[in-house]
C-alpha cells in the first residue's frame, strides 16, 4: 500500500466520522424541535382544558345563583306541604343545596388538577430519544 492510499483512506476515514457526527446533530436538533413542537401541543391542549373548565365554572355559577333562590323557597314550601315547620324544612333544603355545591366544586377540582399534572410523556420520549443516539454511537 502506498502512501497516497494510506493517506485516502484516513482522509475517507475523517470524513465518514465528521459525516457521522454532522448526521447525530442533525437529528439531535431534529428530535429537539419535535419534542419541542409536542410539548407546545400539549401546553396549549392543557390550556383549552383549564380554559373550558373555567368557562363550564362561571355558566353554572351564573346559572346556580339565579336557580339558588326559587330552589330553595320551593323546596321549603314543599317539605312544608308534607307536614314539616318552616325551620326545619330551610335547614333540609339548605343542607341538599350545600351538598350539590361539594360535589360541584370536587368536580371542578378534580378537572383542574387533571389539566395541571406532570406531563410524563415527554420525560419518556426524551429519554427513549437519549437512548437511541447512544445506541447510534455503539
Amino acid at each position: 500500500m502506498n502512501p497516497k492510499d494510506a493517506d485516502q483512506d484516513s482522509q475517507h476515514a475523517e470524513r465518514s466520522v465528521s459525516a457521522m457526527l454532522a448526521h447525530v446533530v442533525e437529528q439531535a436538533r431534529e428530535i429537539a424541535r419535535a419534542e419541542a413542537d409536542l410539548a407546545r401541543a400539549e401546553a396549549v391542549h392543557r390550556i383549552s382544558l383549564v380554559r373550558n373548565g373555567m368557562i363550564f365554572a362561571a355558566i353554572a355559577l351564573i346559572l346556580g345563583l339565579g336557580a339558588i333562590g326559587p330552589l330553595v323557597q320551593s323546596m321549603v314550601f314543599a317539605l312544608e306541604y308534607y307536614g314539616l315547620e318552616t325551620g326545619p324544612a330551610t335547614l333540609i333544603a339548605g343542607a341538599v343545596l350545600a351538598i350539590f355545591a361539594i360535589i360541584l366544586a370536587l368536580v371542578a377540582i378534580a378537572q383542574i388538577r387533571r389539566a395541571t399534572r406532570p406531563i410524563h410523556r415527554i420525560k419518556e420520549n426524551l429519554s427513549a430519544d437519549a437512548q437511541t443516539i447512544k445506541e447510534s454511537f455503539k
